[in-house]
């Protein structure tokens, strides 16, 4: 039994050339040599894969996801927009989860300046059955105001799942505004 002289492989003692590297074994005859040399190199062909160059997004998608997650998750959006400096994608979600972080900030002092104001429009009632109440419209009002803050629960859902998915896709409505750009050198 014969041994491959390149990767020590076991080889058959017909064997013109190593399965396992595809180095030729007979060495001597110069048209058998041809024939291994040919066949060696089609084994290389077809057993060996081209060296794929390194997909740096597909690998920083990958590796940062969680810190993409974390910037649709209120204050946490600083983790990602200071841990993850290097990271296109995680900067690329932070700055939109500062965008939303903003405008539900912005939100929700307008709607505490609203609900004072009508608490002061509409004073308070007392009812039959002993309740205290600003009365409908104020009820009817802050209920609205309460149901439009589920506008941005919808956006962080919406954000969060671009980001488990590895996609970068502006939020809708208030995604093209870049909060933390207009602050920095480009």
């Amino acid at each position: 039994m014969a041994f491959c002289k390149n990767c020590g492989q076991q080889l058959a003692d017909d064997a013109a050339f190593c399965a396992a590297c595809g180095t030729p074994t007979n060495a001597g005859d110069s048209q058998n040599t041809q024939n291994t040399q040919q066949t060696s190199q089609n084994f290389a062909q077809q057993y060996q894969t081209p060296a794929q160059p390194v997909d740096n997004d597909a690998a920083d998608v990958q590796n940062n996801k969680a810190m993409g997650i974390l910037s649709y998750l209120g204050i946490l959006v600083l983790i990602p927009l200071f841990a993850a400096k290097n990271s296109k994608f995680a900067q690329y979600h932070a700055r939109q989860g500062v965008t939303l972080a903003v405008f539900e900030i912005a939100y929700s002092i307008v709607n505490i300046i609203i609900t004072a104001i009508l608490g002061a429009i509409f004073p308070l009632r007392y009812t039959l059955i002993g309740g205290v109440t600003h009365g409908a419209v104020y009820g009817i009002i802050t209920g609205i105001l309460g149901l439009c803050s589920i506008f941005f629960l919808v956006l962080a859902i919406i954000g969060i799942i671009n980001a488990a998915q590895g996609q970068k896709k502006e939020l809708p409505i208030i995604g093209k505004i870049d909060i933390v750009g207009m602050f920095t050198k480009k």
